[in-house]
């Protein structure tokens, strides 16, 4: 399929108030990505479902307040907005609980399927599909052949199964994952090697045109078009990693989509992966110029 920075993006699944150490952010990795490409400039919309209670009401007034109003949230009556309890006591690798919540029940509704129909590309993960209302709507997005489909992957225990990332891979045309992720999905299907190799065979299995694998503070590693690439990363001092990996994937994405060369696809993804550690939080403000900034003074720091 044929893609360019004037595709219009659909990013599909969960949002939800990550509960921290005396705080509540807004959170979910769809929103997270969706927000990034909004803030590079890229035409996106977001779908989700929240309670009808005051954390849901929240969210749209986030939502509103950062100026991303592209969103459609179904209202739900029986079931409450999704809350992530996170356990950061280690904050380069933070751990969730996520309670049965609305967007488990995400229905494929007429709005939803006019928005479908109107978007080039699909962007979701794996945790959306935990629930069987979900993941029937789920499908029902990624079984259009004419759609680019971009997969994050989103290994969190109970919420997966080989047969369910296997499925989601077969329709994949741009996966991301982190280390640990692409070590459990290579257990499943290959014997022991190195990343690239399993990078390799994962695109040769599942038909997938582009890999990335994240390495926290390591960098990220990037197959595209037959070329692998591996940057080390940028030493910056964390805050916390919360939502880097979304941020990552909307820099990645936006390369991709912008056509630039490889290289600098993967050195801007992880730039903005690292600028979001730097602060507080998985969406942090910034313009496309204070990120052109900070990679511009980590590179010169790092010659």
């Amino acid at each position: 399929m044929n893609i360019s920075e004037r595709s219009k993006i659909l990013c599909f699944g969960e949002i939800l108030w990550d509960v921290l150490p005396g705080e509540k952010t807004p959170g979910g990795a769809p929103m997270n990505v969706a927000v990034h490409l909004n803030r590079l400039g890229l035409d996106v919309r977001f779908v989700s479902r929240i309670g009808d209670d005051p954390l849901g009401h929240k969210l749209k007034q986030y939502l509103e307040s950062i100026n991303f109003s592209d969103y459609l949230l179904q209202l739900d009556t029986g079931h409450p907005t999704g809350t992530a309890q996170v356990n950061t006591s280690d904050p380069n690798d933070p751990q969730y609980d996520f309670p049965d919540c609305a967007w488990d029940y995400l229905e494929f509704d007429h709005d939803l399927f006019s928005l479908a129909h109107a978007s080039d590309i699909i962007v979701h993960g794996s945790l959306i599909a935990r629930k069987p209302k979900s993941y029937d709507t789920l499908m029902q997005l990624i079984g259009d052949e004419n759609k680019y489909k971009v997969f994050d992957v989103n290994l969190r225990d109970p919420h997966y199964s080989q047969g369910l990332i296997q499925q989601l891979l077969e329709k994949a045309d741009l996966v991301k994952m982190n280390d640990s992720e692409l070590q459990v999905i290579s257990d499943w299907f290959f014997e022991p090697s190195d990343q690239a190799t399993w990078m390799r065979q994962l695109r040769d299995r599942f038909h997938c045109q582009v890999i990335s694998v994240t390495h926290g503070k390591q960098g990220a590693s990037l197959l595209y078009e037959d070329n692998y690439l591996r940057h080390d990363g940028y030493l910056t001092s964390v805050v916390d990693s919360i939502g880097a990996g979304d941020a990552f994937l909307a820099g990645l994405l936006q390369g991709i989509l912008m056509k630039e060369a490889p290289d600098r696809i993967l050195a801007n993804a992880v730039a903005l992966g690292a600028y979001v550690t730097t602060r507080s939080g998985a969406n942090p403000i910034y313009k496309k110029a204070d990120i052109e900034r900070f990679k511009n003074t980590l590179d010169s720091n790092s010659d």
